[in-house]
């Protein structure tokens, strides 16, 4: 009997350690789950940022042509006089 006794411990012991198990993965996926939506927030984010540094060194590049212009224009006249 005592054999029996010790089984049943055994098996009351590893159910109670697959319960924790199954607690502790169910909360893991959901950790994951919430980490994945966080990131792919934080792409948009990113995506959304270079796309407008993009747009903001395209219209530095820009202006730096017109002021180009303009400085050749004002050397030109100098010259001219």
């Amino acid at each position: 009997m005592e054999l029996l006794e010790r089984l049943e411990s055994h098996v009351t012991a590893l159910l109670a350690t697959l319960d924790r198990l199954k607690a502790e993965n169910a909360r893991l996926r959901a950790e994951s789950s919430a980490l994945v939506a966080e990131k792919a927030v934080l792409e948009e984010e990113n995506r959304k940022l270079h796309e407008s540094f993009a747009k903001e060194e395209a219209l530095r590049t820009e202006a730096l042509k017109r002021i180009d212009a303009l400085l050749r224009r004002i050397q030109e006249h100098d010259s001219i006089e």
